[in-house]
Formats: structure tokens, sequence, C-alpha cells
């Protein structure tokens, strides 16, 4: 043991006595002493910036109705318009008098920043009616002095408040980076909790992965390829083997020093990362550390093809050419694989899942919408997907027993208002599910829900509200003949229409009045209010800003909003028509920016939130019954409640890790608990039946396990027959891709590790908030028997050739 020992001992020397070695030794250490200086700082959030605006288009259309119309003057919209700039005021009355006119939103970031230092606009009066916000009532109760910065918050606040559904909610505190005690420029909108999850999952993943997936095994083969021909010489190789060893171990105690160069490296990059984020970011992190052994992992697949090689031709030169060579094809087959995915696999997601009658319903990730074609055992289109496209298509919902509405938004990928409003679609299996367009939703539309004999639909900031009966008149007779309720023809039904909502409910009429003219009309579909046959159901002091959630009673009875940290229940009016009163809120501990998910079984009601335990109240008064931590590496993705529930609540609840876990409780949560993981894996989405009792699974693309939730077990599975490129990526790139040693997936191992999580969720662009598993076990595996197979074959050619 001694002899292959000192074959090792001798591989550091040579390591050491590399000027490649020194080289990358002084650059790890500039790159080190550069990153020290920087530090944090916590501030509140003031300066508003073009990320801020979640409806850009909603925001211009409310100032250029305050600029135009004399009745607002007063109003806070009115009051903020003619504070800003004289430009700006120029294209706003353009605006306002029916002209396209395209505003930058750095210019309203400006424009509004500038209100934050000259309060002149705001009139205690003139905001009594608007958003209250808890922060805001804190800090207007403050009678003493206040400091320039709370001045700021405050003001940010009074401006978000005038303006509902205009823009993301964000931290009241801020990280601001700084470098040897200077301030950047920028500052993150963001606490700090946030801030260690995007250091954590985003930025040091990043360093690690390029230095050490990159240049650091770059330069080790430089380094590194001419051990083994140097090893080969005639009196190097015959002085090794006149000692008591044998060739296999030899070349795997020379490959093992080989791999001293990448350890040396790294280990030096990551514990210096790892103390400038332990000292000067407060970030301990020790699982950092565990990206020491992976980076030697995954410099060993690549020092395996150039020991192979080496041994073949003799020669450093061609060692590392074979070997580039080798990263090229898996940089190749990387690159098609995540087209494939990009293109093929994931367009055809399904997202969502709706049951109309017999028949199961989906939307797809890439802006489709399906239905399940049960004699040819595939998904038929109704909306072709289109990985490319800009349109959303919003989740269908069931308003009869086999009929359903829906919406596709064009261009509503990119941005909540899309190309403009869009009309509801109906459709059953009698129309050829054709779309039958019906009623105008209101701008910006997001969801939809049956609530009763009523339909709500969620846009920017409000729930509006129409009659089921009003859409079915709206499509056609024929179509509503077809249409029958408890038997008898809906054309003998009243149609119910919804009341209109008073002016005195808020700064602007819900619609406006008849005779009013084109641009008022114009303006309101901009800002999202209600449309045509729609009436906003919230009172006036109440804003669904993003991220939200909505859970609303089947039966039309009440509703449950989440929303900037607060928890409301409201009912409908005696009357059934008009604004729903507000029963009770609840204040939520925790970051209100974090995304969160609403459900009810039962008597209780439970609330999972990103990077917070999964929480139970009452429905009724939403007294909290109890609360169940999550573990760390996981979070929510689905969560749905069985509404039946007669002798516990129970919740099934999709995480980021692509598995079912069912949560039940008794009704006064004292014995909470939460599963070990169940059903098929890689989920997607999941859908209860409350009729027929039956959970409804997609996974693994556009399958569908359909469980008795009674029972639990599969009674039947939707597997559609694949085609085409689908075909071509199950039979031909999967395997190709597992055969091949994908190095650029186990770089994903490295951010999965540091990060703790076993998914990173998407930040901005059109699919931001969705979640990305990392892909562990198929990497590891097939790393792992590539280079086994590799030393395999090198120490059966050294073993039996004659050097």
């Amino acid at each position: 043991m001694s002899a292959y020992i000192a074959v090792v001992i001798d591989s550091f020397r040579a390591a050491f006595s590399s000027r490649v070695l020194w080289i990358a030794f002084v650059a790890i250490w500039i790159l080190l002493a550069a990153l020290a200086p920087i530090g944090f700082r916590l501030q509140y959030t003031t300066d508003f910036r073009s990320q801020d605006f979640y409806n850009g288009t909603r925001l211009k259309a409310m100032l250029a109705r305050g600029t135009v119309d004399e009745r607002l003057a007063e109003k806070p919209i009115g009051r903020l318009a003619a504070s800003m700039p004289d430009e700006l005021s120029r294209q706003l009355r353009l605006v306002g008098d029916g002209d396209e006119v395209r505003i930058f939103l750095r210019v309203f970031a400006d424009a509004l920043n500038r209100c934050l230092d000259d309060e002149s606009w705001y009139s205690e009066e003139a905001w009594s009616d608007t958003l209250q916000f808890r922060e805001l009532r804190e800090l207007d109760a403050i009678t003493g002095p206040m400091d320039e910065e709370l001045k700021r918050r405050r003001a940010r606040l009074r401006i978000e408040a005038a303006l509902p559904g205009v823009f993301e909610t964000r931290a009241s505190r801020s990280i601001r980076l700084t470098y040897a005690g200077i301030d950047f420029p920028a500052t993150f909108a963001m606490d700090k909790a946030q801030f260690l999850i995007l250091v954590n999952q985003y930025v040091l993943p990043v360093i690690i992965q390029w230095l050490m997936g990159f240049v650091l095994v770059f330069l080790g083969i430089l380094v590194t390829s001419s051990m083994i021909p140097e090893m080969l010489q005639p009196g190097s190789l015959h002085l090794l083997l006149s000692k008591p060893i044998s060739r296999t171990m030899l070349l795997l105690s020379k490959f093992l020093g080989g791999c001293t160069f990448v350890l040396l490296c790294v280990t030096q990059l990551v514990i210096g990362l790892f103390l400038i984020a332990w000292l000067r970011l407060d970030i301990w992190n020790a699982r950092m550390l565990w990206c020491i052994p992976v980076s030697v992992f995954l410099f060993s697949v690549f020092y395996s093809v150039s020991t192979l090689a080496g041994l073949i031709w003799r020669s450093s030169i061609l060692a590392i050419g074979v070997t580039c060579i080798f990263g090229s094809l898996c940089l190749v087959i990387g690159v098609i694989g995540g087209l494939f995915d990009s293109f093929v696999t994931r367009p055809a997601s399904i997202r969502h899942i709706a049951l109309a009658g017999d028949v199961v319903i989906g939307t797809t990730k890439g802006g489709g919408l399906v239905r399940w074609d049960q004699t040819n055992k595939v998904w038929a289109d109704i909306f072709e997907s289109n990985p490319m496209g800009a349109d959303r298509v919003i989740p269908p919902v069931v308003v009869r027993e086999s009929t359903v509405v829906t919406a596709r938004v064009r261009g509503g990928r990119f941005n909540p208002f899309g190309s403009g409003p869009s009309d509801l679609l109906v459709m059953n299996a009698e129309s050829g599910w054709v779309g039958e367009p019906s009623m105008r939703l209101p701008t910006s539309t997001t969801e939809i829900f049956v609530a009763g004999d009523q339909l709500i639909a969620l846009n920017a900031a409000e729930l509006s509200a129409t009659s089921v009966q009003q859409i079915f008149r709206q499509v056609g007779e024929s179509f509503l003949s077809e249409q029958t309720i408890d038997g008898e023809s809906s054309e003998s039904d009243e149609v119910d229409l919804p009341l209109p909502v008073d002016q005195e409910l808020g700064q602007f009429d819900s619609q406006p009045k008849v005779g009013a003219t084109g641009w008022l009309q114009k303006l309101s579909n901009m800002m999202g209010e209600a449309a045509e046959g729609f009436s906003q159901i919230l009172p006036k002091n109440i804003s669904l800003t993003p991220p939200r959630a909505v859970y609303m009673d089947s039966n039309g009875d009440y509703l449950i909003v989440q929303s900037r940290g607060r928890l409301l229940r409201f009912e409908k009016p005696e009357t059934g028509n008009g604004v729903w009163g507000k029963v009770t809120e609840r204040s939520i501990e925790g970051e209100a920016a974090n995304r969160c998910w609403i459900a009810v079984s039962g008597s209780t009601m439970l609330l999972a939130r990103e990077e917070s335990p999964l929480q139970m109240f009452d429905v009724n008064t939403l007294e909290p019954l109890g609360e169940i931590d999550l573990p760390d590496s996981l979070s929510p993705v689905r969560l749905i409640g069985v509404s039946d529930a007669s002798r516990e609540a129970r919740y099934f609840l999709v995480t980021s890790d692509g598995l079912l876990r069912q949560v039940a409780s008794s009704f006064d949560g004292s014995d909470l608990r939460i599963s070990d993981p169940t059903g098929p894996r890689e989920i997607e989405s999941v859908y209860f039946d409350s009729i027929r009792q039956k959970v409804y699974i997609s996974h693994h693309t556009d399958q569908i396990d359909i469980y008795d939730s009674q029972q639990w077990k599969m009674v039947e599975r939707l597997d559609p027959s694949i085609s085409g490129w689908r075909f071509v990526d199950r039979y031909m790139i999967g395997p190709l891709r597992f055969m091949t040693p994908q190095t650029g997936e186990l770089g994903e191992a490295i951010e999965a590790i540091i990060s703790g999580k076993t998914a990173r969720t998407i930040l901005d662009g059109p699919d931001a908030g969705e979640s990305v598993r990392y892909e562990l076990i198929r990497p590891i595996v097939s790393c792992s028997a590539f280079v086994f197979l590799m030393l395999l074959t090198s120490c059966y050619y050294f073993a039996t050739r004659d050097f």
C-alpha cells in the first residue's frame, strides 16, 4: 500500500510543480480578494423601479383618466396626475383623448420618485377612502419627528394605495449592496430572507459552476494530460513496474493523483467563498463545502477520457484534443436535450385540469387547451400549444355538467393585460368543443371561478361578477336551448344581471354610464375595470395585489382571499348582487411577497406559502388552528382540499420535488399532520372531483392517474400514445442523454446542494413563478457509470498491452 501512496504523493508533487497550478492559485486569490469587500445593509424600500410595476397599462390609463377627467381633480388619482412632469402630463392627455402613446415604465418610475420628495399632492381627506395597508396605518400613526427615509417610505405606500392593481408586492425593507463601505447604485427590492435565497440559489452556484465546471476543468486537463504519457516512458514505466505493484492499481493511483489539481484549486475557491458569504453577507451555508467532492467528481469524468487517450496514443496533445471533442459532444447532446425539453416536452405538459362530464380538459404549458379522446387514447387539441407563442389560456371552469368556459388572452403570457380584453368562450361536446364567444372579460383577467349561479373574474386587482345565465344568453339562442336547469329549458328562466357599483364606492365608476364618450370606455378597459355585464364585488378599499390567492365557495356564499399579508373573508349580500361584505380579517406573519395557495376542507382552511409553515384556520372566523413545517428543501406548488370531508379535514399538496403529500387534521386542528409522498412522481397538477370522489393527478408531461380518494388506489390511467417529435424524444433523445454523461446537468447538483432545494423558481419572464425541478439522479448515475466504464477499459488496456 505504501507504494501506491508514494505514487499519489508523487502526483501531488507534480501538480505543485506545475506553473499552471500556481497561475490558477493566483487567479483564485485575486478573485477572492476582489469579492471580499462586498457587504450589504438594510434600508426601507422607497424608490420605484421598472420591475415594480405589475400592470403598466393600468397605470397609464389611471393617470390619463386622472388628467382629463375634471371630476377626479380632488381624488387621489387626480392629485397624483397633476403632479406629473409637464412632458408626461402632455402624453397622458393624449392618451386620455384616445391617442395611442407609448410611455416607458422608467418614465413613470422617475415621475413617481419625484413625488416621494414633494408630497404636495397628498391630502388626508382625499386618501381617507384608499387602501389602508397595515404598514401605512402604523406610519400615519407616528406623531413625532420622522427621518427622510421613513417619509419617503410612507409616500410610496400612499402612492401604492392610490393606484391599486398597478404594483408588485415588495418587501418593506430592501437590501443595498456595499463595496468597501460604498453603496452600490441599485437596491434589491427584497428582504434579507429573499436575499439569502437569491445568493444561495443563483449567485454562488453560477460562480462555482462557471469556475469549476469550465475554467478549472479545462486547466486541469492541460496540467494532468501529460501524467499518463510521461508514466509510459520506457525508463519511468520500467522503474515503477520493478516494484511489487499491479498495473491496475498503478493506473488508478495515477488517476487519483491527477485529480489532486482540481482538488487543490476547488478547496481554496469554495472555502474562500464560504468565508466571504459568512463573514461579509451573514450567510452560514455549510452545504457549500459539498461542492468540493462534486467538482472533483465532475473533473474525473473528463480526466477518465484523457487517461484512456493518453494510454492509447501516449501523447498529451492528443489526450487534450480527444477530451475537448468529448466535452463538445456532451455539450451538443445537452443542448439538443434542452431544446427538446423546451420545444417538445414542456409545451405538452398538463398545467391545469377540469372535468366536463366524463371528458378531461387540460391546459398546457405551451398555451394550449386539450381534451382527452378516449377512443383514440390521445390528447386532442382545442387550442394548439405553441412553445414560442405569447398567448395565455385562462384555466377552464365547469358552469354546467358538461359545459366549460375559458378564454384565450392574446399576448397574455408576457403581461396580464395582453393585447386587450378577451372574449369568454363557452364550449361542450355538442358544439364540437369549438369555443363560442360570449361576454367580454374584464381586461387582465387571470382566473375565473364559478360561485353558485355567478361567474367571478379575477383581474389586476379586483373581482368582478356576472350571472351564468347571462353568459349563455350572450352565446345565442341555439346554444342556450341545449342547457337545462333542473330538467327545464334555461330559456324560460329569468336572467339575473349583476347590479352596477355606485360611484361612491371608489375613485371611478365601475363602468361608464350610458352615453359616456368612447375615450372613457377605452380608459376603463385599459384599467381592467368591470366590463359590460360585469360588476365589481369587492369593497372600495380592497385591492388584490399579487402575489395573491383566492378561494371561492362553490355555492357562492363566501370567498376568502390572501393578499399583501392579509387573510380576508367576504360574504355574498342577502340580495344576491352588489358588493360583498367583509366579515373578518387577519394579518399573517411573514413576507407578503411570497407566493401563496388557499384550500378549504370542511370547516377548515389551509394556507400554504413559500418559506413558511402550512397554517390551518377556521374557515368562518379565520382563527388559527395549527401549523406544521415542511422540510426546508420543499416549497408548495399546488394545493386542493376535499370539499365534502366528514370525519376530518383532508388536503392534497404538491411540493417542489414533484411529489404528492396528504395533509390531514381533525376539524379543530389539534392533530395536523402531513403524510409521506404518495402516488406518481414528477407531478404537474392535481384536481379533485367532489361528485365522484376521485383525484386526478397529471405527471410525466401528460399522463393522468385517477385515484379513488377514499381507498386511495389508482382506478384508471390516461396514458396517451405518442408520435412525431414526442416519439423521437422518448425513444431516441432520452436514451442518448442517459448513456452520455450529462456534465451540464451534474452542474445542477451544485446548485441544488448550495440552495438546499429540490427545485428553483423562475424569477421573471413569461414563466415567472414556475418551479423547475433539479435533475440529480440521472446525471449522477450516468456520470458514475461512464467513469467506471472508462477506468475499466483503461485498466484492461494497460494490463494487456506491452509498453
